[in-house]
């Protein structure tokens, strides 16, 4: 299995709560210090994030610049999602499932339901792309080294497993990652309506409620695997 850091999530835990934060930073200096910082936006909405989502209440993008931290009496259960590196493993295909449609592979290549990890697997080896990465991003046309597939697009798990391969691939791999995870889980925070305007507005440098590229990726990351839990794979090998 090729050892991909998304698959694990950092050790450090948030060292002010939410109450702490509302007590010591009013709201209004808290937006003043957000439309008045450069660059260090994704930071401030990292932060925040991570100690929203660890009391489980659930923040929208603009609540996040807002400063609107204050918990609700009955917080919602909120999901940050599965990282890139849970959704490109051919394994967790089945997750993909009335989602979109993941990539197929030469059968040289050996995917097989009872390996694990990616096992050397190259975009030469694709047969299929499956869903297009404009599926979730609309206009996105991924460019890469290669010539063209034969479908004339590069798919969604292309990007997700080699975004270094791709112009902007760092960024279309999250927000893939992102749109997965609010179809798959209900309380994921960010809607697919609210990535695609990530996407369009950060793609070609400009800005998403102040945030750039770098600070969407910021955001999106720091949320993955807190209430992330699947349904368990069914062992397929052993029902043979």
């Amino acid at each position: 299995m090729l050892n991909d850091p998304d698959n694990t999530r950092a050790d450090g835990k948030p060292t002010e709560s939410p109450q702490f934060a509302a007590q010591t930073a009013p709201s209004r200096s808290r937006r003043r210090l957000v439309t008045g910082m450069t660059g260090g936006v994704g930071v401030l909405l990292a932060v925040q994030a991570k100690t929203a989502l660890g009391t489980t209440v659930c923040q929208s993008p603009s609540a996040m610049v807002s400063g609107n931290a204050s918990p609700h009496p009955n917080p919602p259960p909120c999901s940050g999602g599965r990282s890139p590196g849970f959704w490109k493993v051919p394994q967790k295909f089945n997750y993909w499932d009335t989602i979109a449609v993941p990539a197929t592979f030469r059968p040289e290549a050996g995917v097989s339901i009872c390996t694990s990890g990616m096992q050397g697997l190259k975009l030469s080896d694709i047969v299929t792309q499956g869903s297009p990465v404009s599926l979730a991003l609309p206009g996105a046309s991924p460019t890469g080294p290669l010539i063209a597939p034969p479908e004339g697009f590069w798919g969604m798990w292309a990007v997700l497993a080699f975004p270094t391969e791709f112009n902007g691939g760092q960024l279309m791999r999250h927000l893939i990652a992102a749109w997965l995870n609010a179809n798959y889980f209900p309380s994921y925070p960010i809607t697919k309506q609210q990535i695609a305007e990530m996407w369009a507005a950060t793609s070609g440098g400009g800005t998403y409620m102040g945030m750039g590229a770098a600070d969407v990726i910021s955001y999106i990351s720091n949320m993955y695997d807190i209430n992330a839990d699947v349904a368990p794979d069914p062992d397929l090998c052993k029902l043979k």
